[in-house]
């Protein structure tokens, strides 16, 4: 419990500095990795953590193919995006996951994320969207309900 507690600690302190900041302390991400990887302890696999970080790799090339195409000319995804953080945030948050709650966090998150963007838009208009620090919410949210969500959603068994 307190590894969970401090996990999410984390997350909060990571949701501040971005929204704050716009920019997240480069000490916070070794601090994520290591609070996913011990929250998950007893269901953590190295090969399903291949597969995250090979399922956000697939998702970062995607995107600068999409955006090459798009411009015309070779795109560097971190010049004006996504940025190096919200990159090494889901990195960070591998572990923490099986391969289909990951793919559901990362889908889910992203579309409450930009749920999250427009409602700050009403507060107060923004260039950027903190997109590390609303998915620490959204994972503040499923650690909450994780029991709540499994049973909702049961794991894929692979035939």
């Amino acid at each position: 419990m307190i590894i969970l507690l401090t996990f999410i600690a984390i997350l909060v302190l990571c949701f501040y500095q971005d929204v704050r900041h716009r920019g997240i302390h480069w000490f916070v991400f070794p601090l994520i990795l290591a609070g996913a990887f011990f929250v998950n302890w007893e269901r953590f696999d190295l090969m399903v953590l291949a597969y995250n970080v090979g399922f956000v790799l697939f998702l970062l090339l995607g995107l600068t193919f999409y955006l090459t195409l798009k411009e015309g000319k070779l795109v560097n995804i971190t010049k004006g995006y996504f940025s190096i953080g919200d990159i090494l945030f889901l990195l960070a948050l591998t572990p923490l996951f099986s391969i289909q709650w990951f793919v559901i966090f990362f889908t889910f998150g992203t579309i409450l994320t930009l749920v999250f963007h427009l409602i700050a838009l009403l507060i107060k208009p923004q260039k950027t969207i903190p997109y590390a620090g609303y998915m620490a919410i959204v994972c503040i949210g499923y650690l909450a309900f994780d029991e709540q969500l499994h049973q909702l959603i049961p794991p894929y068994q692979w035939q």
